[in-house]
């Protein structure tokens, strides 16, 4: 689309400077350029003014030369605009002035030649011209003090020549005083004017000379954007692959390790020999220090990615840390170590907190403090102080008469895969990961935890967690008993087991019908729902993670199959402890749940959880 003829100089140029950064040649060029329909209606126009006083002869004639000099005009400044940015300002604006002067000279005589000789029509035809000459000298040469002067000094001759014409020798004087006045405001205003349009494009200038930098940087944030997207993604698969990688490792490993622990731990019930019992009792105890360092990598995994999750619970704090140092109490009695629980009078009965977290924390800050106590006590000191309304701050300390830590050592403690130095590591062993968990837990929790300790002396863990007070123990879901709970002895069940592994499914063979069950086998998914199809079953152990069909796949086809097992107690046995715990197996229809390796009296126990539950339950599973 053409640009309107009408449009003045001003905007024109405005528009010039805005395709890049110009010269103040070439802004001054850009103002000179109209389109020939301009000039003709302009030029028509003062024709026809002239016409109209009486002056139809120099109208025309002033059309025809205004006409002829603007087309002349307009071909120069087309090729000087070409060769613009060759073109030195100095030479340029020689140029442009030299021109300029030609083309007010031409534009004003007519109306000066008629008003030194006509009256007072002839005069303001003059004087509106004059007028519109010297608005249109500044408009074009705002950038050069020198094209203004070249533009306007005809008009101010013209001006003082009719001046003088007009008012007579006597009046003269005045008159031209008068217009040295205007000279000078002239001047003043163009030296403002050029001034502040020098400056202005200057600062134009250097913007535009930024664009390419602008550029540039836009270009790299983009890239640096696309390559954080990229490694965005090229992260979030990696963890999905480490994800995946441990849930099969796990899995892979606590499969191997539940034909290893169930075996030992069968042939340790039936074996008499005192020897033997001795062999198997380290067997276990290795197997289960093996899962303990293979958890403690897992949970570092969960925590990393965010998928650990603080459940808090109505606990009985009380009982809770008795059971917590009842369970050390062997231990501690096997090293000679006295074992202490102080539990202040401030310390209330009930609390909201994830008692497994908490048991994790405290577990591995007891085990560490037995760890490293040959003689003396261990002493779990417990407090809290108001936290708010309904609410406190306990603070739990496990102090140890050890061999301590010393100083430098201290700021490592809570550091993954370290410990206070490599001596301890090959003596006492462990990954260094402990401490590190606990950590993590306890922040988790909004909690903090720190150490003190004296070389010789022991040391001091404590750690401090924001809880809310409960009125009592947690209600146990209508028909289920509660995760920790103790089962019935129960005996002559017909169970079907359900695993793709051979050596699990001799495990809880044999484990099972020590215990009086009966025991039928599947090693898939399909065998499983065959034979669920053509008896029925006490009870279903469903390995998670099988090739073909997983066990959530099947306890959903045999819910949603009639059939005489159709609401037959499930409980969910896996290794892979990355994807959650018992609850969430709970959420997916399951009865209950037991992790591999089996430990038979969490698997008694949860048997006898599924065993109590109400059909009416299963039904709405």
């Amino acid at each position: 689309m053409s640009e309107p003829s009408w449009l003045n100089s001003r905007a024109r140029a405005a528009r010039a400077m805005s395709d890049a950064g110009l010269s103040a040649y070439q802004l001054t060029l850009s103002g000179l350029v109209q389109r020939m329909p301009f000039h003709l209606v302009v030029n028509g126009l003062t024709g026809l003014a002239m016409a109209l006083i009486g002056h139809a002869a120099m109208g025309l004639i002033a059309f025809l030369a205004f006409t002829g000099f603007d087309a002349v005009h307009l071909v120069f400044v087309n090729r000087w605009r070409a060769a613009a940015e060759r073109t030195p300002d100095g030479e340029g604006f020689r140029k442009i002035a030299f021109a300029s002067l030609i083309r007010t000279t031409i534009y004003v005589a007519p109306a000066t030649v008629l008003a030194v000789q006509g009256g007072r029509a002839e005069l303001l035809l003059f004087a509106v011209q004059a007028t519109t000459l010297i608005a249109v000298s500044m408009s074009c040469s705002m950038t050069s003090r020198f094209v203004f002067w070249a533009l306007a000094t005809p008009v101010l001759i013209a001006m003082g020549a009719v001046g003088a014409a007009a008012a007579g020798p006597g009046n003269a004087a005045g008159l031209l005083l008068i217009q040295a006045v205007l000279v000078l405001l002239l001047g003043l205003m163009m030296e403002g004017i050029t001034r502040t349009v020098h400056v202005l494009h200057k600062a134009f200038n250097q913007n535009v000379a930024l664009i390419p930098q602008l550029e540039t940087a836009r270009d790299q944030a983009l890239a640096e954007r696309a390559a954080a997207d990229e490694a965005r993604e090229t992260a979030r698969q990696a963890g999905r692959a480490k994800s995946n990688f441990l849930a099969t490792m796990s899995h892979e490993i606590r499969t191997p390790m539940n034909g290893v622990l169930g075996m030992a731990q069968l042939m340790r019930r039936d074996e008499t020999n005192p020897v033997q019992q001795a062999r198997l009792d380290v067997l276990i105890e290795s197997g289960d220090y093996l899962l303990s360092i293979l958890n403690d990598i897992l949970d570092v995994s969960k925590i990393d990615a965010g998928r650990l999750d603080i459940h808090p619970a109505p606990e009985d704090l009380k009982q809770f840390l008795q059971r917590l140092v009842g369970f050390w109490g062997p231990r501690a009695d096997e090293k000679g170590v006295a074992i202490e629980l102080e539990i202040a009078q401030g310390a209330p009965d009930f609390v909201l907190v994830d008692a497994l977290r908490l048991r994790q924390v405290l577990f591995n800050l007891m085990g560490n403090a037995l760890k490293f106590t040959d003689k003396g006590a261990v002493t779990v000191a417990v407090d809290a102080m108001p936290n708010g309304e309904g609410a406190v701050l306990l603070h739990v300390a496990v102090r140890d008469t050890g061999i301590g830590i010393a100083p430098e050592h201290l700021p490592q403690l809570f550091t993954r895969f370290t410990q206070a130095d490599e001596s301890e590591m090959r003596k006492f062993g462990g990954t260094g990961l402990g401490l590190s968990i606990a950590k993590q837990l306890v922040e988790l929790m909004g909690g903090r935890i720190w150490a003190e300790s004296v070389v010789g002396e022991g040391s001091a863990f404590q750690f401090k967690l924001p809880l809310a007070l409960a009125q009592g123990p947690a209600e146990p879901k209508a028909g289920s008993a509660p995760a920790g709970a103790a089962a019935e002895p129960m005996d002559g069940l017909r169970m079907l087991a359900v695993d793709d592994n051979a050596v699990n499914l001799l495990v809880l063979e044999q484990l099972l019908t020590s215990f009086g069950h009966q025991v039928a086998k599947a090693s898939s998914g399909a065998e499983a729902l065959e034979a669920l199809a053509g008896e029925a079953f006490d009870l279903v152990l469903l390995d998670i993670q099988m090739p073909g069909m997983t066990g959530v796949e099947v306890l959903q086809r045999l819910r949603a199959a009639d059939g005489p097992n159709r609401h037959a107690p499930v409980v969910a046995l896996t290794a892979d402890v990355t994807s959650g715990g018992r609850q969430r197996y709970l959420d997916l229809g399951f009865t209950e749940h037991s992790s591999k390796p089996i430990q038979i009296q969490d698997l008694v126990e949860a048997i006898g959880r599924a065993m109590a539950a109400p059909a009416a339950k299963r039904e709405a599973a």
